[in-house]
This record gives C-alpha cells, structure tokens and sequence, in this order.
C-alpha cells in the first residue's frame, strides 16, 4: 500500500516538472512553471533554480541590473538559507508567449526568516518552453494579511501577430511613450496620473509595505507618506498578442523630503477601447544612490 503515495508523489513531481517547462497558452501553465522554479530553488539553491528557467539575456536585479548567467557565473555558491515563494496574481498574453506572477516570498536562515514580494516576468523561446525574462522583488516584514488568488486567461481577441522587427520596434516605442507621458504627468500632477494611468485594481509594489491594491489606496498611501515620484523609462516590451507589456527604468522617490533612487517596473494592460494602463508597479532601491 505505500507505493500508490510513492508512485503518486513521482507521477506529480514528473506533471509539474513538465508543465513547468512549456507554455499551452493557459495561465495555469505559467503558474506552473513559476512553482517549478520556486521548487527548483527550495530544494537545490537559486543558483541552481534561476539558472534552470534562464536564457542568455535574462535580468535580475542584485540590487542593480545584471544578467543571470555573468551573476551565477562559474565559482559562484549559494551562500546559507532556503528562498521559496508562491504565486497569488498572474497574467498571461492571448498569445501565450508572455506573462507575469507576483506573490509573497520566504527566505529561511536557520531561525530566522525574512519576507517580501517578487515580481516575475517570462517569455516563451522557439520551442514554446517559458524562460525567465525578469526578476525583481522588495522586503516587507512577515504578512499580516492573507493574499487573494487571482490566476486571470487571457480576452480571446483577435490580434495580428507582427513579427518584422520594425513592427515590434515600433511596438515598444508604444509603451517607452506611454511610459515617458505617465511619468511626466507625475512631476506635474501625481494624483492625476495615477488616475489617468492606473486601473482600478492596479498593484503597488514598495520596500517595507505589503502589496497596496487599488488607485485610491495608493493614491492614500502616497499621500499619507508625502511621497512624490519622478521616473525615467529605459526600456520596455510587449507581448506579440498587443495585450501586455512592460517599461523598465529609474525613479526618484521623495518620501518627507529624502530623495532616493529606484528601479522600477510597470506592467500594463490594453484595457477599454486599446487604452494601455498599469496594473502594476514594483519600486526596488538601487545599489548606486
């Protein structure tokens, strides 16, 4: 009779190591392989698991932008402790080749135990298998609040798949410049950019803080801490089914009149009538203040 858990455990251990590997256009399927990389990482050590589910040209911010494979280069070792996390919020393009999930993380060193939320955005490669784009995450103290499940399928809409590299340059000038107007509105009115720029159930992302859901519990929070946000986009991308995206850059935050330095990242959904807004935002301290 103990096989059948024994057999069981195995026939599991093999489904999740499969699903989280390729993408069938399901947002289970890239929930799937962030807990396959959230197992990978617990059992055998971030090197291990973030070089498992990266290609060449993917980031992580330590704190500051370095690519995977020059961060976990030969030599390097995992030092002590045990990183795990788990996806509560996800997003997957109608085109099933880009995506992105945010969840709380635990990081455990003997007795002690540090927390925080990440931020993981994946593309598929030629062969349909997610690889790791980007990873960014904040601490906060241990969570007071029980998070939400929200694993949303893409809207079957029908989109053109445009592969010319003028057409997809073009496409990421779309959001830079979306981005770049966001961020001035910001300087000159930050209550209306948010309003303008954010949904209604946009997440904010900040160092110390559990997730702030909402545009007026953030536009609250920003307030209350006499916070102003001036941004600068370096780069973005967009899903090839024109529904997702993202801008990457640098922010200066001044929190009660101490300016710090950020990287941040947006993510935006095309919403009513092709409008892009932000669905989320993840500000992270820069290494170089």
């Amino acid at each position: 009779m103990k096989l059948i858990p024994i057999l069981f455990s195995l026939l599991f251990a093999i489904s999740i190591k499969s699903l989280g590997q390729e993408s069938n256009g399901t947002v289970n399927s890239l929930v799937a392989a962030e807990n396959y990389f959230s197992a990978l990482t617990k059992k055998n050590g971030s090197k291990d698991g973030f070089l498992k589910v990266s290609d060449d040209e993917t980031i992580i911010f330590r704190p500051d932008a370095v690519k995977v494979k020059n961060f976990y280069g030969k030599g390097t070792m995992d030092g002590p402790g045990q990183l795990s996390w788990v996806p509560v919020f996800a997003r997957i393009s109608q085109s099933g080749d880009w995506g992105f999930t945010t969840g709380p993380y635990t990081f455990l060193n003997g007795a002690n135990a540090s927390y925080g939320q990440y931020v993981s955005i994946w593309k598929t490669d030629y062969k349909g298998v997610w690889k790791l784009a980007i990873n960014l995450s904040i601490a906060h103290q241990k969570p007071l609040n029980l998070p939400a499940l929200s694993f949303t399928e893409a809207k079957n809409i029908k989109f053109f798949e445009q592969i010319s590299q003028a057409r997809l340059k073009q496409r990421r000038e779309i959001i830079t410049t979306t981005d770049k107007l966001f961020s001035n509105t910001l300087i000159n009115d930050q209550p209306l950019a948010h309003d303008i720029f954010l949904s209604e159930d946009a997440r904010f992302l900040f160092p110390g803080e559990e997730p702030i859901i909402g545009k007026a519990r953030i536009n609250n929070f920003l307030g209350k801490n006499q916070m102003s946000i001036e941004s600068e986009p370096l780069s973005a991308d967009r899903a090839l089914g024109s529904d997702l995206a993202y801008s990457l850059g640098i922010a200066y935050i001044t929190r009660r009149k101490v300016t710090t330095k950020y990287h941040y990242i947006r993510i935006w959904e095309s919403q009513e009538e092709r409008k892009w807004n932000v669905i989320l935002e993840i500000y992270s301290p820069s290494g170089n203040q």
